[in-house]
């Protein structure tokens, strides 16, 4: 006969535990469907190319897949407080790639304005349901959680590229090239969209979630939006989605213009201080359930103040690069902190504040990174516009002070 569990061990193993295979398989979803925004970018050069666009043009078409995205999210996210449905998240994945799949198969610029628009609104019927559902399946272990799920969308912004490069434009390799079926081989996004739809159709249908809707929890006593305490997070955000964006944008170019290196110095500084903010954002989102997420939010906002007021006053690209680690931790490790209390703060409307945390703030804070070029333009170089950075810290930083513990912990 089993004997029953000591009650120190209930209090180890919580019977709410984190489901691996669920918020893995969430977190492989956001890797397919982000990987369509960041190929974007990359893919522009073959459109360009082919089809005589000018800067303007290329500018017009990456509005209509990013700013749609992030503008359309929050009211879906109230659409879906309020018919949340499963199949909202491979029905995203879906449209985000078919709206970059098509591209490579249309010649008129407003017809490849619509698929991508197509693309942003499937990116921000993504976001908002697969975000509450990371949540859920999260248990006890939400920063844990919710980091896996957003490193998802950390590695789209790597993956992306690269299958642009490997179907469109294809690897030389001595006589041979590996890949390269010029802007047909977009179909390659129409592909992986279909297969990771079709498998998160299936497993999200058997997750039965209809009973833990937020429907159920907002109607828990107790429940109710914080709008006041999500406000106060949301500066923290912005400010943090401003420096992430604004630095990781210029990084590449800092090293060249700063410290004369080649591109490819450059563009490896980049990789690593991503390889580092991936790491950090699972580091983060452990010591996020351990130590509380207020906390963490707070530590690195801090944090963040000696090392953006040092780095322009360096001189030396070894000493500079030795800062991107604890600067990323700085960056990275807070954001699943600030999706989970953001969701704790609008606990009757979680689509809602997942558009916002996920959307809107990615867009608003990006907004920083052309006055940061400005700044650059007028001030001589990249390193005297590097010092708009602190205040922007100083600013998350006096927000982070104001946070409140959710009433919904």
């Amino acid at each position: 006969m089993a004997l029953p569990m000591p009650p120190r061990m209930i209090t180890l193993f919580p019977r709410i535990a984190m489901n691996y295979r669920k918020i893995l398989l969430l977190s492989l979803g956001h890797l397919s469907c982000d990987l369509n925004s960041h190929a974007l970018p990359a893919l522009l050069p073959y459109l360009a190319a082919a089809h005589g666009f000018d800067y303007q043009t290329c500018g017009f078409l990456a509005f209509a897949y990013s700013a749609v995205a992030s503008l359309v999210q929050p009211g879906l996210g109230l659409l879906a407080d309020r018919i949340a449905r499963g199949w909202f998240i491979p029905l995203g994945i879906l449209m985000a790639a078919t709206g970059i799949g098509a591209t490579g198969f249309l010649s008129n610029e407003y017809a490849m304005f619509l698929s991508l628009v197509v693309g942003g609104i499937g990116a921000a019927v993504f976001h908002p349901e697969a975000a509450r559902y990371a949540n859920i399946v999260s248990g006890d272990r939400k920063g844990v959680g919710l980091s896996i799920f957003s490193v998802g969308g950390n590695g789209g912004m790597l993956m992306g590229p690269v299958i642009v490069m490997l179907a469109v434009g294809g690897v030389p390799m001595g006589d041979f090239t590996l890949g390269g079926f010029g802007l047909h081989g977009t179909a390659a996004f129409c592909l992986l969209g279909l297969v990771m739809a079709s498998l998160l159709f299936w497993r999200v249908s058997a997750w039965d979630m209809a009973a833990r809707t937020p429907k159920v929890l907002s109607g828990s006593a107790g429940a109710s939006n914080e709008w006041g305490s999500f406000g106060i997070l949301s500066g923290c955000l912005l400010t943090r989605m401003g420096l992430t964006v604004a630095f990781t944008t210029y990084l590449p170019l800092y090293w060249q213009g700063v410290f004369h290196a080649s591109a490819a110095t450059g563009n490896l500084m980049l990789v690593l201080f991503s390889v580092f903010g991936v790491a950090s954002n699972l580091t983060g989102g452990a010591a996020a359930d351990r130590w509380g997420f207020r906390r963490i939010i707070r530590w690195a906002s801090f944090l963040s103040l000696p090392i953006l007021a040092v780095f322009p006053l360096v001189t030396s690209p070894w000493l500079a690069g030795l800062l991107l680690a604890p600067l990323a931790i700085a960056l990275f490790a807070p954001f699943s902190s600030m999706v989970v209390l953001g969701q704790r703060y609008l606990s009757k409307n979680m689509g809602f504040a997942s558009g916002i945390t996920l959307g809107v703030a990615v867009s608003v804070g990006g907004m920083f990174a052309p006055v940061l070029g400005w700044a650059a333009d007028a001030w001589g170089g990249l390193a005297p516009a590097m010092h708009l950075l602190t205040p922007l810290a100083v600013i998350g930083a006096v927000c982070a002070c104001f946070l409140r513990e959710p009433k919904n912990a």
